[in-house]
């Protein structure tokens, strides 16, 4: 509940007690101005737990105790007439010891400790002592200290590297001068700077740039290494090494000239045979490309001459088609007013589809269309198209009484809506139909709708062209 601080050594001599909240409770009795009256005064000031001099105290187990000192969940009462006797007794600063000259009542001692400038605290910058009894544990100072210890000693504080500019802890400094790339340096080599005398300093970050382009003690290869010479020297050293050794270094040119122009000859002579061996392989492919191209032809106009005559000669089954449509959740369709697709089906070679309008141009009638869709042999099929249609609604009750109805693609269709029978350009035309004459609310009685489906069989033949 309360902790009695200590100073920098670790003795308990300062002599108040520093509750959680931030108060401050007891004070030992042998830093009072010696003017107490007798010792049952003495006796009454004194907490029988923490011996320190009673303030703000209370009775517990028949004792008297400093509020802090008594445990968690014990009773107490608190003495009211014992604030009295301590608040206007004379009492030096705890820190008198330490330099302080302050002494005043007890009352004024707490607001006194919290500006003292003897005042024990921990560094600002959260520091720990390196040796000392305290080692490896907070610094604490004396407040009138802290300045001067966040400004020269402290090993937190921010220092700014004379080299790079950048801000560094000063216990990261040294280390950082380790690495820093704009500390100086010497070169490698300790090359002397011309005109100077002593070795030349550089930044850590151009040594491998200087060692490179610069040092003339850097060791360094001929420049006609690649050519056969084999010498290293220092690099002041190569300007009197090209002088001496042109002739030879001539020569070395020369011979590699020469091995480069035979390994160029024969690099050319792979090429033209590559080339020609290409070549040959290219006309080889371009005629059976141009074979293959001919038998295509040839097969497309048989093709077209067979799919000539099976029109002419044979009606069926290349010129009739039958689709047998299950329609299910034809309610649900029906309150929709959705329109419904067949899968595709194909009479001859021509692709068709059938589609149901359930509420035919808003008439409550249900109306049935066939579309044309884009297939595979509509580059080879005659158009436009006429085909004569009938529509079979099956009756599941009597098969006798099915609702029947059939119409054809006559000229004045073709005029009116040629584009419903041309050659398709999109997925499918639009559709060609009549209405079934039946109310949508017809088809829903149980001769033509069984467990909530309906069947239409539609039947196509092709008629001659017009």
């Amino acid at each position: 509940m309360a902790e009695k601080l200590t100073d920098s050594e670790g003795r308990e001599d300062l002599v108040y007690i520093k509750t959680e909240d931030g108060s401050y409770r007891g004070w030992r009795v042998d830093l009072l101005v010696e003017n107490l009256s007798n010792k049952l005064e003495l006796k009454l000031l004194l907490c029988s737990s923490c011996k320190g001099m009673l303030r703000d105290a209370c009775i517990c187990e028949g004792e008297l105790r400093c509020g802090v000192c008594i445990p968690e969940g014990v009773a107490w009462q608190p003495v009211k007439m014992n604030r009295e006797i301590v608040s206007d007794k004379m009492i030096s600063c705890p820190l008198k010891k330490r330099g302080c000259e302050w002494s005043d009542t007890v009352s004024t001692a707490i607001h006194h400790l919290e500006e003292c400038e003897f005042f024990p605290v921990l560094c600002p910058l959260g520091c720990v002592c390196a040796e000392g009894e305290r080692k490896g544990k907070a610094m604490k100072l004396e407040k009138r200290l802290i300045p001067e210890h966040q400004r020269d000693s402290c090993p937190l504080r921010e220092l700014v590297c004379k080299f790079c500019v950048n801000k560094v802890k000063a216990c990261e400094m040294d280390p950082h001068l380790e690495y820093c790339e704009h500390f100086p340096v010497l070169c490698p080599n300790r090359c002397v700077k011309e005109g100077y005398e002593g070795t030349r300093q550089l930044k850590r970050r151009d040594v491998p740039v200087h060692l490179a382009d610069v040092c003339p003690l850097q060791k360094v290869e001929c420049p006609y290494w690649e050519y056969g010479c084999r010498e290293e020297m220092e690099r002041k050293e190569m300007d009197l090494h090209e002088r001496e050794f042109i002739h030879i270094h001539f020569r070395l040119l020369e011979t590699d000239m020469k091995l480069k122009r035979i390994q160029t000859t024969e690099k050319i002579s792979i090429l033209e045979n590559e080339s020609e061996s290409k070549t040959k392989e290219l006309t080889t492919a371009n005629t059976k490309i141009e074979n293959l191209e001919k038998q295509i032809t040839e097969k497309d106009s048989e093709l077209k001459s067979i799919i000539e005559v099976l029109y002419s000669y044979t009606p069926l089954p290349l010129s009739a088609g039958q689709l047998e449509w299950k329609i299910k959740g034809v309610k649900q369709k029906i309150e929709n007013k959705e329109d419904t697709f067949s899968d595709p089906f194909y009479v001859g070679l021509y692709k068709c589809q059938g589609n149901i309008e359930w509420n035919w141009f808003n008439s409550g009638v249900v109306g049935v269309s066939i579309c044309i869709m884009k297939g595979g042999y509509d580059d080879k099929l005659h158009w436009p198209i006429r085909y004569k249609y009938t529509l079979i609604l099956l009756n599941h009750i009597n098969s006798n009484n099915n609702y029947e109805i059939t119409n054809q693609v006559t000229k004045e269709d073709l005029e009116k809506s040629p584009n419903k029978f041309k050659r398709p350009t999109q997925l499918r035309n639009e559709g060609f139909g009549i209405p079934l004459l039946i109310l949508d609310f017809e088809i829903l009685e149980a001769k033509y709708c069984k467990e909530d489906s309906i069947t239409l069989l539609i039947k196509i033949e092709l008629l001659p062209a017009l």
